[in-house]
């Protein structure tokens, strides 16, 4: 296995570290959307739809974080 992932960045020139924050952002990016349908299925109870909310802040503060280590990663 972790000859196989050498091999591929390698080939690729992407870090493994780049490619596991690419995946880790995709995911976050993937659950910003849906809380946007989560809130909207929320309409009516305030306290779920804030609930909501506040994960969706966290996620994208943690996209922002993210894409500042890859681009560090990508310069490397």
């Amino acid at each position: 296995m972790v000859q196989q992932k050498q091999q591929a960045e390698r080939v690729s020139g992407v870090s493994n570290v780049a490619y596991d924050l690419i995946s880790v952002m995709n995911n976050k990016l993937e659950g910003i959307a849906a809380l946007d349908v989560y809130k909207q299925d929320a309409q009516g109870n305030q306290e779920i739809q804030s609930l909501f909310d506040e994960f969706q802040q966290r996620a994208v503060e943690d996209v922002n974080r993210i894409k500042s280590l890859l681009v560090q990663q990508l310069g490397q």
